[in-house]
């Protein structure tokens, strides 16, 4: 896993030689181990979006999105630098929850590009404030090609 963020503070994500190698399940399979084991701590991993200063709760449920909608390498290998990405991004909106989901009072969104295997991407994130406790956690997140 090669990565960095560059002087232009646009994060890069390089497959390895030895990911190559990997099929694109094989390669999901990976990745989801290791985001799997990042989000199943306790207490829960919190970024702080330094634009907003929120903290944000990774959450189990991005994960799973992630896992069922991620079909090419680069979405794949996005999942890698999520926390960092969450921290960077750029506040885009807060909406009510238009689904009525219990328990949600506001959604907000922010993106943030990101270079995939040296192709850029414009990545989308949803994050869910609950109503109750003010609880931020980290819903979706997608990757656009540029």
């Amino acid at each position: 896993m090669k990565n960095r963020l560059e002087k232009t503070q646009v994060l890069e994500i390089w497959e390895t030689d030895e990911e190559k190698e990997l099929s694109v399940g094989d390669l999901k399979y990976k990745y989801y181990i290791i985001a799997r084991k990042q989000v199943s701590q306790n207490p829960p991993v919190v970024i702080i979006n330094k634009e907003k200063n929120w903290q944000i709760e990774l959450s189990r449920r991005v994960i799973s999105e992630w896992r069922i909608k991620s079909r090419t390498r680069e979405r794949i290998l996005s999942i890698q630098l999520l926390d960092t990405m969450i921290e960077e991004a750029k506040y885009i909106k807060t909406t009510k929850d238009t689904k009525n989901t219990p328990g949600i009072d506001s959604v907000s969104y922010f993106e943030i590009k990101c270079k995939i295997n040296g192709k850029m991407f414009k990545i989308n994130i949803t994050i869910k404030t609950q109503v109750l406790n003010k609880r931020r956690f980290a819903y979706y997140f997608s990757a656009t090609e540029i």
